[in-house]
């Protein structure tokens, strides 16, 4: 007997697969992992002679992931470079290049399949399932272009943006409102896009927040009727996780990388924590000696169990966290914690500590008027700080951001504080307000 036509019963299925490997028995799903790390390495061990001379004369069935070397961006580059994607046309997979945002520094290339950009979506849908959201509110996504928008931004609607799902349940429109920069002028044209229709699911980066919070109370996103704000690519200062739950909005970050899509997902219950997507990846934290807002923390290393065309074996991602067997709410399954971010989101100190450094624009507002901002640690003791939309800066404003700035960073720092028409940010979609180049 056939209930459902082909297309929403494939998802329903990858769905319900995707939730029984993650929040189900823990043997089975560890047996689960095993086999598909041992197909990876079966894979990688007859497609490239530079995975075989990492992983030796062992043999996939009996590859211990932890004595595996660790995969850094330079090895990551000298694999594509020389070798290039390991799946085939005769796999049945396409492939395709891809970079990161290079917000970190340089871009790092690798290619993927459309295998990876199917489970994506797939996963995405998922969550939702898993923690019994309501399906038919509207999802509103903004996002940075890499290039000028007319008008300053753009939207468009979608009927739906649970896919073929809307032959099932009752659906929420998907509205995405895309611009280049965000001036006040921007900023207010935002708003007023989103007072046309219910916002429901926010899924947006921390400084498009940070940028409404300057021009209106961030009650208006109540008043607006979202239902929860999912944070997207940057660290959520404690600040708006505090607003947030003072305006009873639930915050639902996930931790991903470019690389390898889904990693975490924030538990419901205890903020900070992470889920990890162990349908998608295993994680591991080693060399916990970095200390951290004086906790130590380790470095994660992700293996990314569909990546055969890059492979993602124990890869360096750049962040610091701690890793529990299981979560405080009792979720069975490894779960990160005091996750700290990419190393080029820290400030280095000369005696090899290291601590976040998050500004939020309207802690600067009150100082000195501009349309966006940067900073970058360029040296020890040495911060560059750039003001777009100026062509000038008048002294009192310069002395009045340093004397903040160095109130947040201590006497060690001396800031260059500078202005420019327009920052160049490159081709990054990526814009962090802070980041180290040392």
């Amino acid at each position: 007997m056939t209930l459902l036509d082909a297309e929403p019963r494939t998802l329903l299925s990858a769905i319900t697969e995707i939730a029984l490997i993650e929040t189900g028995s823990r043997s089975a799903r560890e047996h689960w992992q095993q086999i598909q790390l041992r197909n990876l390495v079966k894979h990688v061990t007859e497609r490239s002679a530079f995975w075989r001379s990492r992983i030796g004369s062992r043999k996939a069935s009996d590859v211990d992931l932890a004595a595996l070397p660790i995969l850094t961006r330079q090895d990551l580059r000298t694999q594509v470079v020389s070798e290039g994607p390991l799946l085939r046309s005769a796999d049945g997979f396409t492939t395709k290049a891809h970079s990161t945002s290079g917000s970190s520094g340089v871009p790092v290339q690798f290619f993927v399949s459309d295998f990876n950009g199917n489970y994506n979506g797939i996963r995405s849908c998922a969550q939702f399932f898993m923690d019994g959201l309501d399906l038919s509110l509207n999802r509103t996504r903004i996002r940075t272009t890499n290039s000028p928008v007319r008008g300053g931004i753009d939207t468009h609607k979608d009927k739906t943006w649970i896919g073929s799902l809307a032959t099932l349940f009752k659906p929420g429109i998907s509205k995405w409102i895309e611009h280049f920069t965000l001036t006040k002028g921007d900023t207010r044209k935002l708003i007023r896009e989103l007072e046309q229709d219910d916002i429901g699911y926010l899924v947006c980066a921390p400084r498009i927040i940070d940028a409404i919070g300057t021009s209106v109370d961030l009650r208006f996103l109540k008043t607006a009727k979202t239902a929860m704000w999912i944070p997207l690519s940057e660290h959520v200062n404690p600040k708006l996780t505090e607003k947030f739950a003072s305006l009873s909005i639930p915050v639902r970050a996930n931790y991903s990388s470019e690389e390898v899509g889904m990693i975490g997902n924030e538990c419901s219950k205890f903020s900070g924590h992470y889920h990890v997507t162990s349908s998608n990846v295993i994680i591991e934290v080693v060399d916990r000696r970095f200390e951290i807002e004086g906790l130590k923390l380790g470095k994660v290393l992700v293996t990314h169990l569909h990546s055969y065309a890059t492979p993602f074996i124990r890869y360096d991602l750049g962040d610091f966290a701690l890793l529990s067997d299981k979560c405080p709410c009792g979720h069975d399954g490894p779960t990160i914690y005091n996750l700290q971010g990419r190393e080029s989101r820290l400030v280095k100190h000369r005696d090899g500590r290291l601590t976040p450094f998050v500004i939020l624009s309207k802690d600067l507002t009150p100082l000195v008027n501009f349309t966006e901002y940067r900073m970058r640690q360029t040296a020890f003791g040495r911060i560059v700080v750039e003001f777009g939309g100026r062509s000038e800066l008048q002294p009192e404003e310069i002395a009045a951001v340093s004397a903040f700035l160095k109130e947040r960073t201590g006497p060690e720092f001396d800031f260059e504080i500078k202005s420019c028409p327009e920052i160049d940010w490159g081709k990054s979609l990526k814009r962090p307000g802070f980041r180290c180049e040392i």
